[in-house]
Parts: structure tokens; C-alpha cells; sequence
């Protein structure tokens, strides 16, 4: 969960990432990859459903989270 925090504060400083927009033409940018691999693994759980405690505590830090696809089954990816 660090590690996610830590990497989302530092693209926060690069001025040059649009927010809600680096993933939307499907090639995220270099360095969202790592965080968009970390927040799939910590805020979703395997059985596809959300993890609110995690999610509560990327919340508490300043950043939104929403679901980035879902399908009948719950959450593909944070």
C-alpha cells in the first residue's frame, strides 16, 4: 500500500500527466504503469469485488478512486 501511495504522490508533481486522462487512450503513459499494476493488485480483491479498506485509506491520502472497467462480476481494474 506504500508503495502505491508513494508512486501516486510522485506523479501528482509531474506536470506534464493530464489527470483522468494518461489511460484513456489505452497506452498509459511510462509512468502510470507501475501504479495501475499496484492499485489492480491492492484495491480489488480476487474475487473481483472492491477492497474498502484499502480504498478508504488511498481516499484518506487525497486521491479519488473509482473503478476503472467492471463487468457483471465486480471490478477488472482500480
Amino acid at each position: 500500500m506504500e508503495k502505491l501511495l508513494d508512486t501516486l504522490r510522485a506523479i501528482e508533481k509531474v506536470d506534464y500527466i493530464e489527470p483522468k486522462r494518461y489511460l484513456t487512450d489505452g497506452k498509459p503513459n511510462e509512468l502510470v504503469k507501475e501504479p495501475v499494476k499496484l492499485a489492480n493488485a491492492v484495491l480489488i480483491t480476487d474475487g473481483g469485488k472492491p477492497n474498502f479498506d484499502n480504498i478508504n485509506l488511498i481516499r484518506e491520502n487525497g486521491f479519488d478512486v473509482y473503478p476503472g472497467e467492471k463487468d457483471s462480476f465486480g471490478r477488472l481494474t482500480g
